[in-house]
């Protein structure tokens, strides 16, 4: 497993060389791949010098780790992905310098290797934070983006792999519009312009425990949004001293790049970017542990099962919430019915116990909202498994429950 450090043979590129072989002598490799792509239109004359030039820059590289040139024919993006799936790379290191305007946007190098990428990129702007950062002399300052993405899950672990190199300073952020963000919270708001605190409070809760891991040095910065979420990105990379920003992406094609985040960011931030593909391999160092958990039930034995697995996959120092949803009009003896929920927890249980009642007249949108608003890490329900035209008439709240929500749903199905 390699990095491999992309270049144009210009001094800027000169120094993504540089952070990439310092990336590498901290990973303990033995070297690092130096890959020019040509235009294929270039005489054998022409290739002959461009390899002279790469021979001759990897030359004057000291001897560990070593520096192997390659020189590849073919369009940019596609020859660069293929080298790298060949070789075994794990990381590629661009320099790039900011490109206004939307034709060179969608032309740049940079987007070309970061569309057909299946590692992530280091879209390198400044050398120096990288460097001090491989040479133990200072953290690295970075800005993840965080989101219910899948490649936001790829970016923490990348960055969860960085911090195994040395000390790293984490910054979580996350741009929210207040309705959106007060629907998925089951929350109200009176403005879709002012910062609403107590759904701040929510996000950054939820933040910090998808990063995961050690918390040292990793704090949550939620920002309400107005225009652009790369935008805001780049606004709040520069309020905090950012040195590098990290986001997924998912490697948009033509005109739709031009209001993708990652597009936005790589382009207009004055910091180094690193893009991490939707489907990049990645070692996962820390893995997700269930802190809460929230049950869904309608009282019945069957759906009472799904308390028993809630507080099996649940740490013993967790919560569990036991939920029931009842129509807004229903009239019920609700100290009873909260009675009846708790006593679903088994005996000894040592999880912290929590009995809901829900008004809703959609059972699946009531459930994610208190499941985002508790911020369990999983939902478990019972499927009663209905089939053929009643399923199609009546529906099923665990089909519209997994539409609802992005957090991992356990479904106990009926034998």
């Amino acid at each position: 497993m390699a990095i491999l450090c992309g270049t144009d043979l210009s001094a800027a590129s000169g120094g993504a060389l540089d952070v990439a072989r310092a990336l590498a002598a901290r990973r303990g490799d033995e070297a690092v791949f130096l890959v020019h792509v040509a235009d294929d239109n270039k005489s054998p004359v022409e290739l002959e010098r461009t390899r002279a030039s790469l021979d001759a820059i990897a030359a004057k590289q000291p001897a560990a780790p070593a520096v192997k040139p390659e020189l590849i024919v073919g369009e940019v993006g596609e020859a660069l992905t293929q080298f790298s799936e060949t070789e075994g790379g794990e990381l590629i290191v661009i320099a790039h310098h900011s490109t206004h305007g939307s034709v060179i946007r969608l032309g740049s190098t940079a987007a070309k290797i970061i569309q057909h990428a299946s590692v992530p990129v280091v879209a390198l702007r400044d050398p120096a934070p990288w460097l001090a950062f491989a040479a133990g002399q200072r953290p690295l300052r970075v800005l993840v983006g965080v989101d219910d993405s899948s490649t936001c899950d790829l970016s923490v672990q990348w960055v969860h792999a960085l911090r195994k190199l040395g000390p790293v300073e984490v910054v979580l952020g996350a741009i929210y519009y207040p309705d959106d963000a007060a629907a998925h919270y089951g929350l109200t708001t009176d403005s879709l312009v002012d910062r609403h605190p107590e759904i701040e409070a929510l996000l950054a809760r939820d933040m910090l425990r998808k990063f995961g891991g050690d918390s040292g040095s990793v704090v949550a910065r939620p920002r309400r949004g107005l225009g652009r979420i790369g935008d805001h990105m780049i606004d709040l990379a520069r309020e905090e001293n950012i040195d590098v920003i990290v986001v997924g992406t998912a490697q948009k094609t033509g005109m739709s790049r031009l209001g993708s985040v990652s597009s936005v960011i790589v382009e207009d931030a004055p910091q180094s970017v690193v893009c991490v593909p939707p489907h990049a391999n990645l070692a996962t160092i820390t893995v997700p542990i269930v802190r809460g958990a929230l049950a869904a039930t309608d009282l019945s034995a069957f759906a009472n099962r799904a308390v028993g697995y809630a507080f099996g996959i649940t740490e013993p120092d967790g919560d569990v919430h036991i939920v029931h949803v009842l129509d807004e009009d229903a009239k019920v003896n609700e100290a009873e019915l909260r009675a009846s929920l708790l006593a679903l927890a088994p005996a000894g249980a040592k999880q912290k116990v929590h009995a809901h009642i829900v008004r809703g007249d959609d059972a699946a949108t009531a459930l994610a909202q208190t499941a985002a608003r508790h911020g369990v890490d999983v939902i478990c329900i019972s499927s009663h498994g209905r089939s053929g035209l009643a399923r199609a008439l009546v529906g099923s709240v665990a089909d519209r429950l997994l539409r609802a929500t992005r957090l991992p749903v356990l479904v106990l199905r009926p034998a």
